[in-house]
């Protein structure tokens, strides 16, 4: 997080109401993961630069890493969706009380995706933006056997029973899923399975075609 003043409030809140321990902090930048790759904690809390995309964050952190989110007015409302389908377990707007902040620390370390009230109208007034945009064809982009993989996936099975099914090794099949997720823009299953799913019934509803793939692979 590059604004010191904000991230030092952060820091103060956290440890001093919820007795949290924070083992380090650091500016966002090509050095963020050299200063953590030793360390060891349940929760990273990233802010937003432009310069230097979440996305790309969470592109190189382990996929079950808790991630929290700070968003600023700055295009919120389109940062708050993108940041969750990129896979981000909480967002928190840097205007929300602090109450709000304690809350969603708390949840998101106990398992618990959350957003703060601002974040929420944010992702709502994009929903209904959503609503009247065209469904990108998503599935233009994937191979046959990578439909096939990711039609399992939504089914909730796990790699190797999706290898299994097509008999394929499974590492291939986790070859598969990190080509889906680069193509559709998200880091995480569950984001990429969020996606899919949405597409699906997007798809359905327009009748236009999006992320559209077959129910299941026999």
């Amino acid at each position: 997080m590059n604004d010191d003043l904000l991230r030092h409030g952060l820091i103060h809140v956290a440890s001093q109401a919820m007795g949290v321990q924070v083992v380090a902090e650091s500016r966002l930048g090509p050095g963020l993961f050299d200063d953590l790759q030793d360390l060891q904690f349940d929760l990273l809390v990233l802010g937003v630069d432009s310069e230097y995309p979440l996305a790309q964050v969470l592109g190189q952190w382990p996929a079950d890493a808790k991630v929290i989110a700070v968003i600023d007015d700055t295009d919120a409302t389109r940062q708050a969706v993108g940041l969750l389908r990129a896979g981000v377990d909480g967002l928190i707007h840097r205007r929300s009380p602090s109450h709000e902040l304690l809350n969603t620390i708390q949840r998101v370390i106990e398992g618990k995706p959350t957003l703060d009230s601002l974040s929420s109208e944010s992702v709502i007034a994009e929903l209904r933006c959503a609503e009247h945009e065209p469904v990108i064809d998503q599935t233009s982009m994937l191979t046959r056997r990578e439909q096939e993989v990711l039609a399992l996936l939504t089914e909730g099975l796990d790699n190797r029973t999706i290898a299994k099914r097509l008999f394929i090794a499974e590492a291939t099949v986790k070859f598969h899923l990190h080509n889906i997720m680069e193509k559709f823009g998200v880091h995480k299953r569950a984001a990429l399975v969020s996606a899919a799913l949405r597409g699906r019934r997007s798809g359905s509803r327009s009748g236009t075609v999006g992320y559209l793939f077959p129910a299941s692979v026999r």
